[in-house]
């Protein structure tokens, strides 16, 4: 009775080592690996937030040096307290997704009050930056890093599907999900992984991984009530005692 956690490191092990105290066992099954960026990063003096859709923006943006005067907006609460240990002293979370996040935006600043910059990863699954473009703001948005696929499943959460012990994944993210797929395919564990429940961070991971292909159906797929570790941790808790 073992779940699966596929996010990105440190997130992974750290979302492990809080199930564990509250006797959930999990694997880390990170399937991919963050890398920064040399791109550059200019901030008008004009601005009026920050926006964040992930903690890795908000390290990266961090590492840079970069203004933490202004107010950040951040699509959930994981994120919202890592821009807070960063140094942000205003921080709004929209306790939702991108589309949350854009209507949390849209609710608190002006489109004439100053740009919105957008830290981002090369690749991103929710366009954060068109949809406030179309609201009418003006957006500054750097790729400051970039997700790369592993070649494999680590190889606990392999042996873990090999033996039957894992009966649950926890998807953290639409391109995590899909990267899970991709490997899951790529290592002949197609059969163990329709015997699980997977548990989804909101309705568009759940959709990517239903719509991958080339899995059977899973046992259940469960979206969290709300996109942070809590909802994921009590979903979990649930399939593993259901």
């Amino acid at each position: 009775m073992t779940a699966l956690i596929v996010r990105t490191e440190p997130g992974a092990g750290a979302f492990v080592r809080r199930l564990a105290g509250e006797g959930i066992p999990a694997i880390a099954c990170p399937v991919t690996t963050i890398h920064p960026l040399d791109t550059a990063l200019a901030i008008p003096e004009t601005a009026q937030g920050v926006a964040f859709t992930s903690i890795n923006a908000v390290r990266f943006y961090a590492g840079r040096g970069a203004r933490t005067d202004l107010p950040a907006y951040t699509v959930g609460a994981t994120t919202a307290e890592a821009a807070r240990a960063a140094g942000f002293a205003v921080v709004h979370s929209a306790a939702s997704d991108v589309r949350g996040l854009a209507a949390l935006i849209a609710e608190r600043c002006r489109p004439t009050a100053g740009e919105l910059v957008y830290p981002a990863a090369r690749d991103v699954a929710g366009d954060l930056g068109k949809a406030l473009e179309v609201l009418g703001y003006a957006v500054v948005q750097a790729a400051l890093y970039e997700a790369r696929g592993a070649p494999n499943l680590p190889e606990a959460a392999a042996n873990a599907l090999h033996t039957r012990t894992a009966t649950s994944a926890a998807l953290f993210s639409v391109r995590n999900a899909l990267e899970f797929v991709r490997l899951v395919l790529a290592d002949g564990h197609e059969a163990a992984v329709g015997g699980l429940f997977v548990c989804c961070l909101g309705e568009a991971v759940a959709e990517a991984y239903g719509k991958a292909g080339g899995l059977p159906p899973a046992r259940r797929i469960v979206v969290a009530p709300s996109p942070d570790a809590d909802a994921m941790a009590a979903a979990l808790g649930a399939t593993l005692r259901g």
